[in-house]
């Protein structure tokens, strides 16, 4: 597999259990949380980027907003359209697309990017600074100027505390681009797939500088876990 297709490859096989993992099991309070801080009207045009399965827009869909699903991965998005049929939600729309290479013809009113929908998820032999920096400028292409952007990234506090030297000397955690590296598997049988995984975490200095850079205006940036997001100080 080559470096765009492994996390492609890996969501593919994984689509059908995705959202047997314990941390989407609070999507209405999250998708309340999207409301409020994005400050969404059903008139408005909103992009998902990274949508997975889609838990996120079709809660969205059934309160009448118009969004835009964007994924790397067919099999993720072949789930949430499936939903998306099954409850004839008419408002929602999708696309397959890398998001390090996304375009569209009419920006959008707001967007989000949650989850690891696409930021910290590294390609093998991409370099990971410049990844998510290309996801971050073809979001900020794809906003409407005055548009909002909620994001969330890993925090990197939290690996600095958990590896010690013997992790870096593994190639566990790498401190010069704040990465970890593991196994993850999916699938059974013929179909599992195993591969290497590199995903990026970041600490508030970076992340405000390179939102600044890009010509965002930084209103909050702290702490929060699966199933409760919230306006927090960052925990460590």
């Amino acid at each position: 597999m080559n470096q765009h297709n492994q996390w492609q490859t890996f969501f593919d096989r994984h689509a059908g259990r995705y959202m047997e993992e314990p941390f989407v099991q609070a999507t209405r309070a999250e998708v309340d949380f999207l409301i409020a801080q994005l400050q969404l009207h059903t008139g408005h045009r909103i992009l998902d980027m990274g949508c997975g399965t889609g838990r996120h827009l079709l809660e969205l869909g059934r309160r009448g907003y118009q969004v835009t699903g964007v994924d790397l991965s067919s099999g993720m998005l072949a789930q949430a359209r499936q939903a998306a049929d099954r409850e004839n939600l008419v408002t929602l729309r999708f696309e397959q697309a890398d998001a390090t290479q996304y375009t569209t013809p009419e920006p959008f009113d707001h967007l989000y990017c949650v989850c690891e929908g696409a930021i910290g998820l590294i390609g093998t032999g991409s370099d990971p600074q410049e990844h998510d920096k290309l996801v971050l400028q073809h979001l900020y292409q794809a906003l409407k100027p005055g548009g909002r952007m909620l994001l969330t990234v890993l925090n990197a506090l939290r690996m600095i505390r958990l590896h010690q030297p013997a992790d870096v000397a593994a190639g566990r955690f790498d401190p010069h681009t704040l990465t970890e590296t593991s196994t993850l598997t999916t699938g059974a049988g013929d179909a599992a797939v195993t591969f290497t995984a590199l995903e990026r975490g970041f600490v508030i200095p970076e992340l405000r500088l390179l939102l600044h850079s890009l010509g965002l205006v930084v209103e909050h940036i702290g702490g929060g876990t699966a199933g409760r997001w919230a306006l927090r100080p960052l925990e460590l």
